[in-house]
């Protein structure tokens, strides 16, 4: 048995031991460990089962992989075995690739392959016996009867309906990342609509349209589509966080995105959908929490870019609109009782206590009285409030 498979290997040098041991339907492990005993002496010689000898003594040399015939040893054009295959997917709609490949007995992968080989005009062999049954479909082998959609699969439209509904709400809502939040296989789920989408009637398991139909809400990186979202409210967000003290980096990261992306935004002032989302999850998370980058704040200060609470969110996308709320630390600022009262009551919205709210004015508490409650004046002298 040896001794065969060896002259084997002696007349075609350059294949592998594993394909002898696949067309004889044996392990590779167990013929590797078969020749290796016998390279050792007669003494190390093993005895194999019946079967096993069986089936390697009936491997020829033609049954094995040749370079000039194509992977599978008696192989021939496969292009008019694959031509009845499409003509059969033509004449008959409901049927399937798979259909035809389990029909034929052969792998879906090969089937395709094949095909998509010869649909592009380039040469393609398969094996004899594969080609022979393909051209026996519709004669001698019948055809698959109409597809039956499988007793635990559901039809997959209105899995594809809710799927489209959630893209037109979100941005960066890909098909992978809902699958993610369903807690579905990504690829399954993909497959089943593109199946749908040619046509097909093998709908998609009950058990995954549950879970899709499911979602409801889309956490972050994805993001309610905001229609009135401006270029140049996106850049006032961003401008904002670094204005109290956040990053690039922390941005992007709250925004599951890239500081590089952030920076291109902000260098050509024109976004993508992931720009967009992501500058948007930042801003909801971070606007109204200090940074801890000092150095931040102090480059947005000397650029003079306003803070978050600088602006409204009814305004902020406005290109007319002028900052209305608080001003930075430190900058040049005339104050009266009115426009603190105003200031306080702007920070108080935003749920910052009084000293959040005089730390982020650049005032001391003392002044801040002085200003709210100013001592009384003599009657007849002007009263002018220091800036």
């Amino acid at each position: 048995m040896t001794d065969h498979v060896q002259g084997l290997i002696a007349q075609r040098p350059g294949l592998p031991v594993a394909a002898i041991a696949r067309k004889a339907g044996v392990a590779p492990s167990t013929l590797k460990s078969l020749l290796s005993d016998v390279q050792c002496g007669p003494d190390a010689a093993r005895t194999v089962s019946r079967t096993t000898a069986a089936r390697l003594l009936t491997v020829a040399l033609d049954d094995l992989p040749h370079r000039d015939r194509g992977y599978g040893g008696r192989s021939i054009d496969a292009a008019p075995a694959l031509r009845h295959v499409r003509a059969l997917l033509t004449a008959h709609p409901h049927l399937s690739q798979a259909a035809l490949a389990r029909a034929a007995g052969m792998s879906l992968t090969t089937l395709a392959a094949a095909l998509h080989d010869v649909d592009a005009g380039r040469p393609r062999r398969i094996q004899a016996a594969a080609a022979d049954r393909l051209l026996a479909l519709g004669t001698r082998i019948p055809l698959p009867e109409h597809a039956t959609r499988r007793s635990d699969t559901v039809d997959a439209q209105p899995v594809a309906a809710h799927i489209r509904a959630l893209q037109v709400r979100y941005d960066r809502a890909s098909t992978a990342f809902i699958a993610q939040v369903a807690g579905v296989n990504a690829s399954t789920l993909a497959s089943a609509l593109i199946d749908h989408e040619r046509g097909g009637r093998r709908g998609i398991h009950t058990n995954v349209a549950r879970r899709v139909l499911a979602v409801r809400e889309l956490p972050p990186p994805a993001f309610p589509r905001r229609s009135h979202v401006t270029e140049i409210g996106l850049l006032r967000r961003l401008r904002g966080l670094c204005a109290v003290g956040w990053t690039l980096p922390a941005i992007a990261q709250a925004g599951a995105t890239t500081a590089k992306s952030l920076t291109d935004f902000a260098r050509t002032g024109t976004s993508t959908p992931a720009v967009r989302g992501a500058i948007l999850t930042a801003w909801d998370r971070l606007a109204h929490r200090p940074g801890p980058s000092a150095q931040a704040r102090r480059r947005a200060a000397a650029k003079a870019w306003d803070p978050p609470l600088a602006w409204d969110e009814h305004g902020i996308d406005d290109p007319d609109t002028i900052p209305s709320g608080t001003r930075m630390p430190g900058r040049s600022q005339h104050w009266d009782p009115s426009l603190l009262q105003h200031e306080l009551a702007f920070f108080t919205r935003h749920g910052l206590s009084r000293p959040e709210c005089l730390r982020r004015l650049g005032l001391s508490t003392m002044r801040a009285r002085q200003l709210l409650h100013p001592p009384p004046t003599a009657p007849g002298t002007p009263h002018t409030t220091a800036a």
